[in-house]
């Protein structure tokens, strides 16, 4: 997927999660959509994103559970 067509689909969610937002309790809703918008950011300097498998993960998730 090109960067532009991710930003658009990154915009997008922005969009649906400022709609989903109540006046309370949902203080994670703007954590994410901060994340998102620092994800655009990235995009638009040309960084890419970090293309991991699931295996990647898991592997990643146990090593940070021992710690």
């Amino acid at each position: 997927m090109t960067n532009k067509k991710q930003i658009a689909a990154l915009r997008l969610t922005i969009k649906w999660f400022e709609k989903q937002i109540k006046p309370r309790d949902c203080g994670w809703m703007y954590t994410t959509i901060d994340g998102l918008e620092h994800r655009i950011a990235e995009l638009k300097k040309g960084v890419k994103g970090v293309s991991w498998n699931i295996n990647q993960c898991l592997k990643w998730t146990k090593k940070r559970k021992k710690n």
